[in-house]
């Protein structure tokens, strides 16, 4: 038998028109079968257009007058009217039908219920529900949402054939969401051998999309091909939704470009698929193909082409959409067309805008939405205004809701504690919270997330907890968001045992788990965690990931794992610029900066292109290891490729100049900059704090508190310009200022703070300011010893050595280097000697070159100069300058010239141009009174063209820093100076006590040698303070360089003869002097400064 054409198939399968029709249909009913149902007056002519049989249908009963009652009421829509004369005598199946088809209109279930108890009461049905008022039932109740009555009907309908009483039941079950019973009974209808038709199919292959099993989809698409219903064009359209639900965008698009007629739901079927699947580019393209071949563009077309044009940023293509919508109404209410825009294709239009950033037009297409009823607009405009980081519009727009009385969704709260977590606004956000439990979201997984977000991000880790354990389902988001706010809340080991948790209750661990939980492995101890993690990324194949791999090289460079993380670095497949950064700050936290010029060479090589962030850690690499020629060379990269101007990149310039004393580099950087922020001011202070530019450090201070409001960093820079010029004064202004900002509450300040009071002299205040510390970390420990040490109180540094290791707090290389430098002011001989011992054998602490600096500094100053000596040459690393000096300074104190010429060879040979050590020899010969070798070396330093540096010594009285030098008579108070001056000479002379005359004046006569006496710059600057200070007030001065032993013993009779409290720093320690007694250290005799 030959295949009939597609017309005819189309022509004869084409799905049945809608039922029952429309209450308003024109054209009454084609066929009628009495004259009692036509409209009044049109009796006859109903008559005469209904062919009449011959033959009189036999026992033909007449319709009684109720059955014509009952129709002109059904007909009228008077159902209640209708019901009541249903219970009448002679009422025919027609009149049931006519009632129950109204009950379905009408949506009446109850009526529909009476209805079909009146049927059966009639025995209308007694004889099958096969006939048309069986179907006329079921469709009734699944009009009415009553599928179960529904399936009951069709149930009792023995034998049904006729496929459009299976159909409104699948479709039924399609709307109603039960997909797999809708499936079933196309299975059953199948195997009862009914024929489907293309609207049966259409309800299946529903039902099929829903369930997105793809295989029954396949065998279905089969079926159809077989029954010749796949040209049918209803068929096409539900094949091409099912493949595109199913994920299956290829298929779909073959079936759409198979077919031979295509309608506007063809097209926005296969748009809306290719979208929903991810292809949104060629969403576009079949947009603009349906547009030229003249198809029209309905609401559906634009709610599926606008979001695609939306995730592609086309911006233009979406204005376009825009512009027909106006042009051909779709964009306006048809109830309200003065009113405002259509919600549903202004939220996609907003969307669209707000993806493509112009928040401009997403605004006023918002503003003209009539109603804002839908919670969606409001989430996409909220979301927009965040993204940009208008957070507080953002905050506005939900207030604005909110009064409206639109009820948010979980998206709307999410959004509102984004803004409020930026804004940093801790009470809004305990607000929101109460808010959003008060709406009943308080147990919603992606509010919760949000919360646990907001309180990690607030530092209020406990409340997050709190909320993570009130969770009634955790996901695996809320897992990792509460183990991500543990660690960066430092509390690394809850953030290990909440992740040992959630991998033993069986969640599932994905890269973001991981990624939260490296760093807390990496700052704490449970390296061993990390390595699990790392094997567990391994077996999983997310060790591929570089952002993974990366942690994992952090987290082992942390532990000092150096084998551990070359290889993982050696075998990552794509090393990409952080990869390498990475590598880079290991190498940098390790102090490993020699590695980094190279890493840097091997990253070029490889191809990679340093980014902001590499050539940032690269400087803080050279930064560290002090190297200026590598810090310029990465200096030249960065301007060679525009980083320059980069703020992070100029703040590490300037650091990396600053740490190597380049400070007018740093400078001309910090001038050039066109943004500063506060690292950038915090930065230069702190340069000049370093390198004892204290005046510079003071002044950009000063120039700073015009701009910016100093931070607690600040403070911490600043203090160390004021201790290194002992500006008490100063000191206690800052003191005052961080107090009133509260700045004491961290760490580093009160450190700061206790370093400059003791180095300004004011050991007592230093030591009240310790105690008072709730917070004692090692840092304040050492400080405090080192302040001991310097004033010269031995005893006291060790008793609180003791008490700091009493407190389980275990000693560093810093603190024992601190009571080694203390022992050897004090002369504490056995107990230094113990502590370097116990430093190697009980702390297993190797000793670098500044503890061995100390224990040779006591033995010298004790007088052990050959046990010095021999120490030196017994030590395991090669030994500096200041070793050798140390030793020479204690030959000058006992007078061993032989030694020290020996010992002075050693100096010259490391630091020849050093100026100070060729005198420091030379008044060990004059002291021996060896004038010929002091005439030798005066002709050797002559000859080397090397000139005595300048000592100078300064004194702070009423906020202003008086600076004295040598020989220097310029003060405006000079000549008071000097008559004070002599007069304590007189009196010293009178007293026996004439000052030693042993020193480096090459062979001067007595009148030069007088003159100089009077001349030293830290007796200049005590007098200026016995003259100007008021009785009472200690008298402090500092010296550059350390203290000779005529003004040692100048300072100690002066404090006698005036009855002053002295306070004199030199460059090494700190003398006191109250009412002529002296300092409890050890006299230096030093050069004539």
């Amino acid at each position: 038998m030959a295949t009939p054409p597609l017309s005819f198939i189309a022509s004869h399968l084409r799905a049945p028109p809608p039922w029952p029709p429309p209450k308003n249909a024109a054209k009454p009913r084609a066929r009628i079968w009495c004259g009692a149902l036509a409209p009044p007056g049109q009796v006859l002519d109903a008559a005469a257009a209904y062919p009449r049989s011959t033959k009189e249908p036999p026992n033909r009963v007449a319709r009684s007058d109720v059955n014509v009652q009952i129709q002109r009421l059904c007909q009228a829509g008077d159902l209640m009217g209708a019901l009541k004369l249903l219970g009448s005598d002679e009422v025919d199946a027609r009149s049931y039908c006519a009632v129950i088809q109204l009950c379905g209109e009408e949506r009446s279930l109850e009526a529909g219920k009476r209805a079909h108890a009146l049927v059966r009461a009639s025995g209308a049905g007694t004889s099958g529900m096969e006939s048309v008022l069986g179907k006329r039932l079921v469709l009734m109740y699944v009009k009415c949402g009553n599928l179960a009555s529904a399936r009951r009907v069709f149930d009792e309908m023995p034998q049904i054939s006729d496929v459009r009483a299976w159909t409104p039941l699948m479709s039924g079950y399609a709307k109603a969401g039960d997909f797999q019973e809708g499936v079933l009974l196309f299975r059953k209808m199948h195997c009862c051998g009914v024929t489907p038709d293309a609207h049966a199919i259409s309800c299946v292959l529903k039902c099929i999309a829903s369930l997105g099993n793809i295989m029954d989809g396949e065998v279905v698409h089969g079926y159809v091909e077989k029954l010749g219903l796949g040209a049918q064009c209803a068929v096409a359209n539900a094949l091409i939704a099912m493949y595109s639900r199913c994920g299956q965008t290829e298929d779909a698009l073959r079936i759409f470009d198979g077919m031979h007629q295509r309608d506007a739901i063809s097209w926005n079927s296969v748009i809306s698929g290719c979208f929903s699947n991810g292809w949104h580019g060629r969403a576009v393209d079949l947009f603009s193909k349906m547009w030229f071949e003249g198809f029209e563009i309905n609401s559906v077309t634009m709610v599926s082409v606008l979001p695609a044009c939306a995730e592609l940023c086309y911006e233009l293509v979406g204005k376009v959409v825009h512009g027909y919508s106006v042009k051909s109404g779709l964009l306006w209410e048809l109830e309200y067309l003065d009113g405002g825009i259509d919600e549903v294709i202004g939220s996609k239009l907003v969307y669209m805008y707000v993806k493509c950033g112009d928040l401009g037009y997403a605004r006023r297409l918002f503003d003209g939405m009539p109603t804002k009823s839908n919670v969606h607009a409001w989430n996409l405009i909220m979301g927009g205004y965040a993204n940009i980081g208008e957070f507080q519009e953002s905050l506005l727009l939900f207030e604005k809701m909110h009064d409206l009385r639109i009820i948010p969704d979980e998206h709307s709260i999410s959004c509102l504690l984004k803004c409020i977590t930026s804004l940093s606004s801790i009470k809004d956000g305990v607000v929101a919270h109460g808010y959003l439990v008060k709406l009943g979201f308080g147990g919603q997984c992606a509010v919760c997330n949000a919360l646990i977000s907001f309180y990690a991000k607030s530092n209020r880790i406990e409340d997050a907890l709190k909320v993570f354990d009130r969770m009634p389902h955790q996901d695996v988001i809320s897992w990792n968001s509460i183990i991500n706010g543990c660690t960066s809340n430092g509390l690394y080991s809850k953030a290990i045992e909440l992740f040992v948790k959630m991998w033993m209750q069986g969640q599932e661990l994905d890269s973001a788990t991981l990624l939260s939980v490296l760093p807390a492995c990496a700052q704490s101890c449970y390296c061993f965690v990390g390595s699990v993690v790392h094997g567990y990324s391994v077996k999983t194949g997310l060790v591929g990931e570089t952002s993974l791999a990366n942690s994992l090289l952090d987290m082992y460079s942390n532990h000092s794992d150096w084998c551990s993380t070359n290889q993982i670095f050696k075998s990552m497949d794509q090393k990409n610029v952080v990869a390498w950064t990475t590598m880079i700050t290991s190498y940098t936290r390790a102090c490993l900066f020699d590695k980094v010029a190279g890493l840097l060479q091997e990253m070029g090589l490889d191809g990679i292109r340093p980014d902001v962030f590499t050539v940032t850690s690269a400087l803080h690499a050279f930064a560290g290891g002090e190297s200026l020629k590598q810090g310029k060379s990465v200096h030249g990269y960065a301007i060679r490729n525009g980083m320059e101007k980069v703020l992070p990149v100029a703040n590490a310039l300037m650091e990396m100049y600053a740490r190597c004393g380049n400070m007018e580099e740093a400078r001309l950087i910090f001038d050039c900059m066109m943004n500063k922020d506060i690292i950038s001011w915090n930065t230069l202070i702190g340069g000049y704090s370093r390198n004892n530019l204290a005046n510079e450090s003071f002044s950009l201070f000063s120039d700073m508190l015009l701009q910016f409001r100093p931070n607690a960093v600040t403070i911490t820079c600043i203090l160390p310009a004021v201790a290194s010029i002992s500006s008490l004064e100063r000191g206690r202004e800052i003191h005052a200022y961080s107090l009133r900002r509260g700045y004491l509450e961290d760490n580093y300040v009160p450190n700061a703070l206790v370093d400059m009071y003791v180095k300004c002299g004011a050991l007592l205040v230093a030591r009240r300011l310790f105690d008072q510390l709730t917070k004692k970390n090692l840092i304040s420990w050492t400080i405090m010893i080192a302040g001991y040490g310097m004033h010269g109180r031995g005893r006291d540094a060790i008793a609180l050595f003791d008490q700091m290791r009493g407190g389980d707090i275990e000693p560093d290389a810093a603190s024992f280097s601190a009571i080694l430098y203390a022992c050897c002011h004090s002369g504490l001989r056995e107990e230094g000697w113990r502590f370097f011992n116990a430093m190697w054998n009980e702390h297993k602490i190797e000793p670098k070159l500044k503890h061995y600096a100390c224990i040779v500094d006591l033995l010298s100053h004790t007088g052990n100069l050959k046990e010095a000596y021999e120490f030196i040459e017994s030590m395991p690393i090669e030994p500096d300058s200041s070793i050798w000096v140390s030793l020479l300074h204690g030959c000058r104190i006992y007078r061993d010239v032989k030694l020290a010429e020996k010992v002075a060879e050693r100096v010259f040979k490391l630091e020849p141009e050093n100026t100070g050590y060729y005198v420091l020899l030379a008044n060990i010969y004059a002291e021996a009174e060896r004038w010929e070798a002091v005439r030798k070396l005066k002709n050797k330093i002559g000859g080397r063209g090397l000139r005595e540096n300048t000592g100078c010594s300064w004194i702070e009285v009423r906020g202003k820093v008086h600076v004295f030098v040598a020989d220097n008579r310029n003060h405006p108070q000079g000549n008071r100076i000097a008559g004070f001056l002599d007069d304590v000479a007189r009196r010293m002379r009178e007293e026996g006590q004439d000052p030693k005359k042993r020193y480096a004046l090459m062979g001067a006569n007595d009148a030069v040698r007088d003159e100089a006496l009077c001349g030293h710059s830290s007796k200049l600057a005590i007098a200026f303070g016995v003259l100007n200070l008021s009785e009472g007030r200690p008298i402090r001065v500092t010296k550059n360089s350390r203290v000779c032993s005529h003004c040692h013993e100048a300072a100690k009779f002066i404090s006698k003869m005036c009855n002053r409290e002295i306070i004199l720093r030199d460059s090494n320690r700190f003398h006191h002097f109250e009412e002529g007694s002296s300092c409890r250290g050890l006299l230096l005799k030093k050069t004539v400064m």
